[in-house]
């Protein structure tokens, strides 16, 4: 696909929602009654809420307040769903460390049902709330900045990401998109990343993608 200018939304969505899909679907599946595996699914949900938080910080530091200037009206909104979604997020938080802490399983069966219905609460707000951005200040972002401001302005958000934190952002990422997303993805690292760079991020592609797609990808890439 080829993108009009550098893109601060459209990959890191598609990431997240594999993320809010991965959590329910081990969520509805899961067995509140033993403790052990439903208390490995809880750390991890809890861990996956933090990049959901992460992001959204991004956001309302970084991004929105390139465009607030001249969209107000549009970042306001914006912005108020994202204090909705973060008081839904910590919901689900609370729900959480509720469910963790109970011992017996009738009462663990119990609170991991009210957390499966917080959490499609939660997941079907954050779906909405990227579909809106998305058709909002996306568009805004290719409106108003340049491509040198967009990637300065992805290049300040990737700096505030820790290199163990942004491996797993990148797990997620490319796992996430199509293979002519893939393309334009790594054939501009290639370009224009340093090599050390990109070999980290080729080691990570091989091992998240399925080998016949990977196969496609290299021999179009000559890598």
């Amino acid at each position: 696909m080829q993108l009009r200018k550098t893109d601060l939304f459209t990959f890191i969505h598609k990431a997240i929602r594999s993320i809010i899909y991965d959590a329910a679907s081990n969520l509805q599946s899961i067995d509140f009654a033993d403790i052990n595996e439903s208390g490995k699914l809880l750390a991890s949900l809890q861990s996956q809420l933090e990049l959901l938080h992460e992001h959204a910080v991004h956001e309302d530091n970084i991004v929105f307040p390139e465009i607030q200037i001249n969209e107000p009206e549009m970042v306001k909104e914006l912005n108020q769903e994202h204090k909705i979604l973060e008081e839904k997020l910590n919901q689900v938080k609370m729900q959480i460390e509720k469910t963790d802490k109970v011992i017996d399983k009738d009462k663990r069966l119990e609170y991991g049902a009210e957390l499966n219905a917080i959490f499609n609460d939660f997941a079907a707000n954050y779906l909405a709330h990227m579909n809106h951005e998305e058709a909002t200040v996306l568009e805004a972002s290719f409106k108003y900045l340049s491509d040198e401001e967009l990637v300065a302005i992805r290049t300040r958000i990737q700096t505030k990401i820790p290199p163990e934190r942004y491996k797993i952002w990148l797990h997620w990422m490319l796992k996430s998109l199509n293979n002519s997303e893939l393309i334009s993805l790594l054939g501009g690292m290639k370009s224009g990343a340093p090599p050390q760079v990109f070999e980290n991020v080729v080691g990570v592609a091989q091992s998240v993608l399925k080998n016949e797609n990977w196969s496609k990808i290299k021999s179009q890439l000559m890598i």
